[in-house]
Protein backbone atom coordinates (compact mmCIF):
# COMPACT_ATOMS: atom_id res chain seq x y z
CA UNK A 1 0.00 0.00 0.00
CA UNK A 2 2.96 2.35 0.27
CA UNK A 3 5.75 3.34 2.59
CA UNK A 4 3.83 5.75 4.85
CA UNK A 5 6.26 7.75 6.98
CA UNK A 6 9.00 5.11 6.94
CA UNK A 7 11.36 7.11 4.65
CA UNK A 8 11.14 10.12 6.94
CA UNK A 9 11.26 8.63 10.43
CA UNK A 10 13.94 6.02 9.82
CA UNK A 11 16.54 8.72 9.17
CA UNK A 12 16.41 10.17 12.68
CA UNK A 13 14.41 8.02 15.14
CA UNK A 14 16.59 6.31 17.75
CA UNK A 15 14.24 3.48 18.69
CA UNK A 16 12.29 1.85 15.89
CA UNK A 17 9.88 -0.99 16.67
CA UNK A 18 8.25 -2.65 13.69
CA UNK A 19 4.99 -4.59 13.63
CA UNK A 20 4.22 -7.02 10.79
CA UNK A 21 0.70 -8.48 11.04
CA UNK A 22 1.25 -11.11 8.30
CA UNK A 23 4.62 -12.80 8.46
CA UNK A 24 5.38 -14.26 5.02
CA UNK A 25 8.08 -14.73 2.40
CA UNK A 26 6.60 -11.70 0.65
CA UNK A 27 7.45 -9.50 3.64
CA UNK A 28 10.65 -11.16 4.88
CA UNK A 29 12.65 -11.47 1.67
CA UNK A 30 16.20 -12.56 0.86
CA UNK A 31 16.91 -9.38 -1.13
CA UNK A 32 15.02 -6.10 -1.30
CA UNK A 33 13.59 -4.82 -4.55
CA UNK A 34 12.99 -1.41 -3.04
CA UNK A 35 14.37 0.21 0.12
CA UNK A 36 11.84 2.55 1.73
CA UNK A 37 13.54 3.03 5.11
CA UNK A 38 17.11 3.08 6.27
CA UNK A 39 17.14 0.36 8.94
CA UNK A 40 20.79 -0.55 9.51
CA UNK A 41 22.23 1.75 6.89
CA UNK A 42 25.26 4.03 6.79
CA UNK A 43 23.04 6.99 5.74
CA UNK A 44 21.22 7.09 9.11
CA UNK A 45 21.87 10.32 10.99
CA UNK A 46 20.88 9.09 14.46
CA UNK A 47 20.60 5.74 16.21
CA UNK A 48 21.61 2.41 14.86
CA UNK A 49 18.44 0.93 13.37
CA UNK A 50 15.39 -1.04 14.45
CA UNK A 51 15.21 -2.44 17.99
CA UNK A 52 12.67 -5.16 17.34
CA UNK A 53 10.17 -6.65 14.92
CA UNK A 54 6.97 -8.21 16.20
CA UNK A 55 5.14 -10.37 13.69
CA UNK A 56 2.09 -12.55 14.09
CA UNK A 57 4.52 -15.49 14.48
CA UNK A 58 7.26 -14.21 16.77
CA UNK A 59 9.51 -11.54 18.22
CA UNK A 60 12.80 -10.59 16.59
CA UNK A 61 15.60 -8.38 17.85
CA UNK A 62 18.75 -7.19 16.11
CA UNK A 63 22.43 -7.82 16.65
CA UNK A 64 25.03 -6.31 14.32
CA UNK A 65 22.22 -5.39 11.91
CA UNK A 66 20.94 -8.98 11.70
CA UNK A 67 17.41 -9.97 12.67
CA UNK A 68 17.34 -12.74 15.29
CA UNK A 69 14.32 -14.78 16.40
CA UNK A 70 14.13 -14.45 20.20
CA UNK A 71 10.64 -15.87 20.81
CA UNK A 72 7.95 -17.70 18.89
CA UNK A 73 4.27 -17.15 19.66
CA UNK A 74 2.13 -19.96 21.14
CA UNK A 75 0.88 -22.33 18.46
CA UNK A 76 3.80 -21.66 16.13
CA UNK A 77 7.10 -23.47 15.78
CA UNK A 78 10.52 -22.29 14.70
CA UNK A 79 10.16 -24.57 11.66
CA UNK A 80 6.89 -22.89 10.61
CA UNK A 81 8.44 -19.44 11.03
CA UNK A 82 11.37 -20.56 8.86
CA UNK A 83 8.97 -21.82 6.15
CA UNK A 84 7.30 -18.39 6.09
CA UNK A 85 10.60 -16.48 5.96
CA UNK A 86 12.47 -15.87 2.71
CA UNK A 87 15.93 -16.23 4.23
CA UNK A 88 17.64 -18.46 6.77
CA UNK A 89 16.59 -17.42 10.25
CA UNK A 90 19.11 -16.42 12.85
CA UNK A 91 17.83 -18.02 16.03
CA UNK A 92 18.83 -16.91 19.51
CA UNK A 93 20.53 -19.56 21.61
CA UNK A 94 17.98 -18.59 24.29
CA UNK A 95 14.88 -18.69 22.04
CA UNK A 96 11.66 -19.30 23.97
CA UNK A 97 7.89 -19.40 23.54
CA UNK A 98 6.33 -15.95 23.94
CA UNK A 99 4.35 -15.61 27.15
CA UNK A 100 0.64 -15.11 26.51
CA UNK A 101 -0.84 -11.79 27.65
CA UNK A 102 -2.13 -11.57 31.19
CA UNK A 103 -5.83 -11.19 32.00
CA UNK A 104 -5.18 -7.52 32.84
CA UNK A 105 -3.36 -6.92 29.52
CA UNK A 106 -6.18 -8.59 27.57
CA UNK A 107 -8.76 -6.53 29.42
CA UNK A 108 -6.85 -3.33 28.66
CA UNK A 109 -6.49 -4.24 24.97
CA UNK A 110 -10.08 -5.40 24.48
CA UNK A 111 -11.94 -2.87 26.60
CA UNK A 112 -9.83 0.28 26.74
CA UNK A 113 -7.46 0.41 23.77
CA UNK A 114 -9.55 -1.34 21.10
CA UNK A 115 -13.14 -1.89 22.30
CA UNK A 116 -14.39 -2.17 18.70
CA UNK A 117 -11.88 -4.84 17.71
CA UNK A 118 -10.39 -2.75 14.91
CA UNK A 119 -7.11 -4.72 15.07
CA UNK A 120 -8.98 -7.75 13.70
CA UNK A 121 -8.95 -5.98 10.32
CA UNK A 122 -5.19 -6.54 9.99
CA UNK A 123 -5.70 -10.26 9.61
CA UNK A 124 -8.68 -10.17 7.26
CA UNK A 125 -9.29 -9.36 3.63
CA UNK A 126 -12.17 -9.33 1.20
CA UNK A 127 -15.71 -9.99 2.34
CA UNK A 128 -14.69 -10.86 5.92
CA UNK A 129 -13.00 -7.48 6.26
CA UNK A 130 -15.96 -5.61 4.75
CA UNK A 131 -18.34 -7.34 7.16
CA UNK A 132 -16.29 -6.32 10.21
CA UNK A 133 -15.93 -2.74 8.93
CA UNK A 134 -19.71 -2.50 8.60
CA UNK A 135 -20.17 -3.84 12.14
CA UNK A 136 -17.66 -1.32 13.52
CA UNK A 137 -19.37 1.59 11.76
CA UNK A 138 -22.80 0.49 13.01
CA UNK A 139 -21.47 0.24 16.57
CA UNK A 140 -19.83 3.67 16.38
CA UNK A 141 -23.06 5.21 15.07
CA UNK A 142 -25.14 3.57 17.80
CA UNK A 143 -26.49 6.07 20.34
CA UNK A 144 -25.44 3.63 23.09
CA UNK A 145 -21.76 3.64 22.10
CA UNK A 146 -19.63 5.79 24.39
CA UNK A 147 -15.90 5.69 24.37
Amino acid sequence: PGTGGIPDVTTFINKIYLYVPRHSKVTFVQKLDYLSGLGYHSERTKGSGPCAVVSDLGLFQFKNGEMILVSYHPGFSIEKIQRKTGFDLNISSNVFETSPPTINELNLLRNEIDPLGIRRLEMLSGSSRRKIIREIIQTEMSPNFHH
